[in-house]
């Protein structure tokens, strides 16, 4: 039946599944991104960094709100995993 076999049948059968999450995952990231950016801009940036309005100090901030919806994105997908687990063992 060649490399693939049955498993490529069956991965084209999950492929709507697959696009859910994919979808659910940008929207949290997004979310994620927007919820730390807000939370971040309450901080003392002079405490932090010489120039709080440098460049240096807005990439920092940017990273922070990327890594804040990164992880916002992986619990909501990782959330949605065991979900569809617990539907498979009841």
């Amino acid at each position: 039946m060649g490399r693939m076999g049955l498993n490529a049948a069956a991965t084209y059968s999950n492929a709507p599944l697959y696009a859910a999450d994919g979808l659910i995952f940008i929207i949290a990231f997004l979310g994620g991104v927007y919820i730390t950016w807000w939370a971040v801009g309450i901080l003392k940036w002079d405490k932090f960094t010489a120039d709080p309005h440098g460049p240096q100090a807005r990439m920092l901030r940017f990273l922070m709100a990327l890594t804040g919806g990164l992880l916002t994105g992986l619990v909501a997908v990782a959330y949605l995993f065991a979900g569809q687990a617990l539907r498979m063992i009841l």
